[in-house]
């Protein structure tokens, strides 16, 4: 017979801390505030003790079945999530004016990391702060509102830019040919993201929940405040957390893109001129082109394209 808790030692870690952990958390903590008293009186760690133990063992197991359902629903959401915390939002009434805010905001902080960059010599002060301050957003005016969405968005568009290929278009295709080393460390990479802003977004919505049920008891309004300072954290960690994930990808993207051309069997190029060229054809191939053309490779062993690429670089005799 398998116990609750090898059946949770079962579940897959990234689902317990993305998912289950924060809906657990937000359903703990409405619940504990209702059952305390919330919002008709002042929470009471009596009144608490008193209606829990009416529920008993029934009514705990009764609220991890809906936080288990709970968690389940919103797996899909995880995408949604961070994109929410990025900045796509609705372009429709006011949605559409606090992106308008955002990106003026993030406009000017932009302007003032490049301002900083191009003085650092004039001032003396070392430039090397400022010029990553200043990669942290994309190239351009295609901004978004938060700071979290061009941090994403910067490495988006810079990773395979070198080599003539959108990284959005490359990484779905990239991902099935990586080691399980590397795919190890993007996967955890990937994982603090989406944990940092899932928290961010319960400790937000907590918040609301909190302030709405606690709004007549002065002296209850350190919990909001508190989850407040907590969400602020947690965008702090998943600000760090995309750097890391930018930065994983981006290396990734630099040492496993030949692989990629080698895995679909393609003819190799010579140089990062060639590549460019492979990759433009590529380019348009994924985007539905029915006209692009790319060479394919004749041998399937990597020392026999090898001997290709000999072969056609050896000057020809004349007759």
């Amino acid at each position: 017979m398998v116990s609750p808790g090898d059946a949770f030692a079962d579940v897959p870690f990234r689902f317990k801390v993305v998912n289950a952990l924060p809906a657990a958390f937000l359903a703990c903590l409405v619940s504990a505030l209702a059952l305390a008293g919330a919002p008709v009186r002042a929470p009471d760690a009596d009144k608490l003790v008193e209606q829990a133990g009416r529920f008993g063992w029934w009514g705990a197991a009764a609220a991890a079945v809906v936080i288990a359902v709970a968690a389940l629903l919103l797996e899909p959401l995880e995408l949604a999530s961070v994109r929410i915390l990025e900045g796509y939002w609705p372009d429709l009434g006011p949605f559409r004016r606090l992106a308008e805010a955002g990106r003026a905001v993030q406009r000017r902080r932009k302007e003032k990391a490049q301002f900083l960059q191009q003085t650092a010599g004039v001032r003396g002060v070392p430039a090397g702060s400022f010029v990553r301050a200043v990669r942290r957003y994309p190239d351009g005016e295609d901004l978004l509102p938060t700071t979290l969405g061009n941090r994403l968005r910067a490495f988006e568009s810079s990773a395979g830019k070198p080599y003539g290929i959108d990284a959005i278009e490359l990484w779905p295709r990239l991902y099935f040919v990586l080691p399980d080393s590397a795919l190890s460390y993007i996967n955890r990479s990937r994982t603090q993201l989406d944990t940092a802003c899932r928290l961010c977004l319960t400790f937000g919505v907590s918040a609301l929940i909190s302030a709405g049920l606690l709004f007549a008891y002065p002296l209850w309004w350190l919990l909001p405040g508190a989850l407040v300072l907590a969400a602020v954290i947690a965008y702090q960690a998943a600000l760090a957390a995309a750097e890391n994930y930018g930065i994983t990808v981006t290396a990734a993207v630099d040492v496993y893109r030949v692989r990629l051309l080698q895995e679909m069997r393609l003819d190799m190029p010579i140089d990062t001129e060639g590549e460019r060229a492979v990759n433009r054809e590529l380019g348009n191939l994924w985007g539905g082109s029915q006209t692009a053309n790319v060479p394919y490779a004749r041998a399937d062993s990597d020392m026999a394209i090898l001997l290709q690429d000999l072969r056609r670089r050896r000057p020809r005799r004349r007759l």
